[in-house]
């Protein structure tokens, strides 16, 4: 079904397309044979220098009924993942919105339809729903959070990884991000999720989850800014870790999460030290003067990591992490 110019669709699904030739077409087929039909597709070309709106075009000429409900938006100039993000956010009519990156797929033709069938069952703000993770090593399945505000944001604080640091994949009442002016932030192209979802997650009134594998992540797309690591990564994660750290301290019950905030402080270290740099000539940047350990494991783990020894630091951070 087409929609009329005066229909707001129920979701609007926001695909950022930037060098993804390879991946484009498996992505806007896997949406276009959704069974939801009251949804719109934005796909924001930002300045894509290869094929992939070719190839975008391709499939949606072989799909004309369902290519109606599609719209391409297009960036002058390249901006970055979080910017084509915020431009399909603004673009977006529908009451909720489901990211999708351009070199992911659903994973059936009813993904969509479970996602909106649980929020309109639940009227939940956000509806997770589980993924497969596809690389080279095969097929791995993660299941979807429990659908409680209270232990997903404690998670998201503590950078633990029991919930991942993703928007795609989630069903996000738009109005989450217009009333509160939660937007991606433009220039932060790497932890970017995680600068934004513990602020969505904070502002949900209602959390609901679908624990099926709906989503298609693919981690073996070589030019991915996960697959990309470097030092800008290392210093998007701490702004991103900075965005969030002030965004909590504004709040007026931030007092309860001092503890979260601060491990996951010292996660982001031990990630950093991971990755092959030395956490300490992050240190003034991560740690404020304010920041201080809570209790005798957390003084411990930061003992730990100033002596960089990897092996050790994994082994308290596992020890933390597990409480």
């Amino acid at each position: 079904m087409s929609l009329s110019s005066n229909h707001k669709p129920f979701v609007s699904v926001l695909v950022p397309v930037y060098g993804v030739e390879r991946y484009i077409a498996d992505c806007a087929r896997s949406l276009l044979a959704q069974c939801e039909t009251d949804a719109e597709f934005l796909f924001i070309d930002d300045a894509s220098p290869d094929n992939s709106i070719a190839r975008l075009q391709e499939v949606l000429a072989a799909c004309p009924e369902r290519a109606a409900r599609a719209r391409i938006l297009h960036h002058d100039r390249n901006r970055g993942l979080a910017a084509a993000r915020r431009t399909a956010i603004e673009a977006a009519q529908g009451e909720y919105i489901l990211h999708v990156d351009s070199d992911d797929f659903l994973n059936d033709d009813l993904a969509l339809a479970r996602l909106s069938a649980e929020a309109r069952r639940t009227d939940a703000d956000l509806v997770f729903g589980g993924y497969c993770e596809h690389s080279s090593a095969g097929e791995r399945r993660h299941a979807a959070p429990q659908p409680d505000r209270r232990w997903i944001l404690r998670h998201l604080l503590r950078q633990d990884f029991r919930v991942g640091n993703r928007i795609w994949g989630i069903l996000i009442r738009r109005s989450l991000h217009t009333n509160h002016g939660l937007h991606p932030v433009e220039g932060l192209n790497f932890a970017e999720d995680y600068a934004l979802l513990p602020r969505l997650v904070y502002h949900a009134a209602r959390i609901a989850a679908v624990d099926r594998p709906l989503y298609a992540y693919r981690t073996a797309n070589a030019a991915s800014y996960m697959n990309t690591l470097s030092e800008r990564s290392v210093e998007a994660y701490i702004e991103a870790n900075r965005l969030v750290t002030e965004f909590i301290r504004r709040q007026p019950d931030s007092s309860r999460w001092q503890r979260e905030l601060m491990l996951g402080k010292l996660n982001v270290a031990k990630w950093i030290l991971k990755r092959g740099y030395s956490p300490a000539r992050y240190r003034d940047r991560l740690f404020g003067p304010d920041d201080l350990p809570c209790g005798a494991l957390q003084r411990l783990y930061a003992a730990t990591l100033r002596t960089e020894r990897l092996p050790l630091v994994r082994a308290v951070a596992a020890l933390v992490n597990a409480l």
